[in-house]
């Protein structure tokens, strides 16, 4: 038989490539395309709460390194560096700190360091750390703001918190995430680090779902789109 996987459930269920099925919980995924809380009820049940209004949070990381010179992709570049810089640095705004929307943004943020970048020697190595520093701080601080105004509002409650896609292989985000789920009670669950990015596992993984519950596609109803939303 054909299996159409959709990749972002796939990334979902890259949690339990080599562990045992925790379901329902509640999935952060932070990749180079998409950013979004959802809301995971059974291998057939993905419900989106919040997601980016404009840029990804992985595509925002892109940016900066492109931004300072450094290449793409850059999200492992801008955490390399952030290690030794100083976040507090540069002052830059958290996105949507004043809106009640539980939604993400980062293409303001981003325009903020490039106009940061402009006032300084962006090929200064001092200063590549410090403002990779200061905005992966900023962009984590807007992933928990509406994480926990999605917490405090939801009537649902969730025993488990899968953070997931490209972007969960960074580790200061990851620490920054697991404080505040373990404040609201949750176990966080993340894949392994070689599961993080697109891969095939993940996608057979949730193929395995899809085969034990009879759905087939007919190749003429295969769709392809970067774009689609779970």
């Amino acid at each position: 038989p054909l299996i159409g996987v959709d990749h972002l459930k796939g990334h979902i269920y890259s949690l339990f490539i080599e562990k045992d099925e925790k379901l329902p919980l509640l999935a952060l995924l932070v990749s180079g395309g998409h950013t979004q809380i959802v809301e995971v009820e059974n291998w057939n049940s993905f419900n989106i709460v919040a997601k980016t209004l404009d840029d990804s949070l992985g595509e925002s990381f892109d940016k900066v390194s492109k931004m300072l010179g450094l290449g793409y992709p850059g999200g492992q570049v801008i955490e390399n560096l952030a290690k030794n810089g100083d976040s507090q640095k540069f002052k830059l705004p958290v996105p949507l700190s004043q809106s009640p929307k539980i939604a993400f943004s980062y293409s303001g943020l981003k325009n903020s360091v490039r106009l940061a970048i402009e006032k300084n020697n962006r090929d200064d190595l001092n200063f590549q750390r410090d403002i990779s520093a200061s905005f992966q701080r900023v962009a984590t601080e807007h992933l928990i703001q509406k994480l926990k105004k999605y917490l405090k509002t939801s009537k649902k409650k969730f025993r488990y918190f899968g953070i997931v896609g490209g972007v969960s292989a960074n580790r200061y985000i990851f620490e920054r995430i697991s404080e505040i789920t373990e404040s609201f009670g949750m176990k966080i669950l993340s894949p392994k680090i070689e599961f993080t990015s697109d891969n095939g596992a993940m996608i057979g993984r949730y193929g395995v779902e899809l085969y034990k519950n009879s759905v087939f596609t007919k190749i003429e109803d295969l769709e392809i789109s970067s774009k689609s939303e779970i």
